[in-house]
């Protein structure tokens, strides 16, 4: 299995479905579509306004394309949305994948900061979003349908463009004011979202087989998150890049764990919860740096919102985990 193949989205599906193989329901299909919608459109968003604020400005064209690309994803949020405000199931509004107490403020800053137009009403409306049951019209798994259609077309748009991004860079036909291995990052995180919307295309279920896998290649995305921070952080506050650089060799020792192990019922489930308790600890780590920016204490060299995006990327590491303990104890 390949990491385009398998990764977090895995987590949230094996929390969705029942294990065996067979065609979702309109009800199973429209809950799944919206919860992904949800998590990735915000996602590609925000990794298109990162990459429109981090090119200087002879660049336009580039900029004008990051721009277009953020646009169509709040357009289509804000139709996903509509449904979101009927109710979400609790523990998806409680997990934090869809917003964090920190995305409004952290939109605002980079709005502030960069001079770029963030539809903020879309996080103020969905903060009141309140736990209900999905029941989807056949008018509704219509239109999901089509947002998903559309979804489809955008994300692979944005790998291209991602894509030729990473090879200019690369080449130094073009800069970047971040590492050029973030375009890499985001394409890979792209990639799932395409393969998310081709299976929802199919209203086909994921086998749980790949749950181990999707653990590993999860865990690589970790490691990122906290590479990034320690290569983000103004070395001035040595004891941010300190416990970054700690996380990066937790979970350099936790790869190379996975590799050497025997493939056990209980050894997989003790490195569950030893990975849900590693990605508890980031996501303080995470939040506390977020918080030391918002009251102006720490500097990164990225867009705030770049660490609102780490933030719910781990939030879904640890709703998957989760929901694999659970599931795991019925069995």
């Amino acid at each position: 299995m390949n990491y385009q193949q398998n990764s977090l989205y895995f987590f949230f599906i094996f929390c969705i479905d029942f294990i065996g193989d067979y065609m979702l329901t309109d009800k199973e299909f429209f809950l799944q579509s919206l919860v992904s919608n949800l998590y990735y459109l915000w996602t590609l968003r925000e990794y298109s306004a990162r990459i429109e604020v981090s090119l200087p400005s002879i660049y336009q064209e580039y900029i004008n394309k990051s721009n277009e690309l953020a646009k169509r994803a709040e357009a289509l949020s804000k139709r996903i949305a509509v449904y979101a405000y009927k109710g979400l199931p609790e523990n998806v509004i409680e997990s934090g994948i869809v917003l964090t107490p920190y995305t409004l403020e952290l939109e605002l800053l980079t709005e502030k900061l960069f001079g770029i137009d963030i539809d903020t009403s879309i996080t103020e409306k969905e903060q009141n979003v309140i736990p209900g049951n999905v029941n989807p019209t056949s008018a509704d798994v219509l239109d999901m349908e089509d947002i998903n259609k559309n979804a489809l077309i955008l994300v692979n748009e944005f790998i291209d463009y991602a894509n030729d991004l990473h090879k200019k860079i690369q080449n130094q036909e073009i800069f970047a004011f971040y590492y050029n291995s973030i375009n890499l990052y985001l394409v890979e995180e792209a990639n799932l979202y395409v393969s998310s919307l081709e299976r929802l295309r199919e209203k086909a279920t994921v086998n749980p087989s790949y749950v181990i896998d999707a653990q590993y290649f999860g865990t690589l995305g970790m490691q990122a998150i906290a590479t990034f921070i320690r290569g983000e952080i103004d070395p001035i506050h040595k004891d941010v890049f300190d416990e970054a650089n700690n996380f990066v060799i937790e979970y350099r020792n936790m790869l190379e764990e996975y590799e050497n192990m025997i493939m056990t019922p209980e050894n997989q489930k003790n490195m569950t919860i030893n990975s849900l308790e590693l990605a508890k600890r980031l996501k303080k780590f995470v939040e506390r740096c977020i918080e030391r920016l918002l009251k102006k204490e720490i500097y990164f060299v990225s867009p705030p919102i770049s660490k609102d995006n780490e933030l719910t990327a781990i939030n879904f590491f640890i709703f998957g985990l989760k929901e694999i303990v659970l599931a795991s104890s019925n069995f």
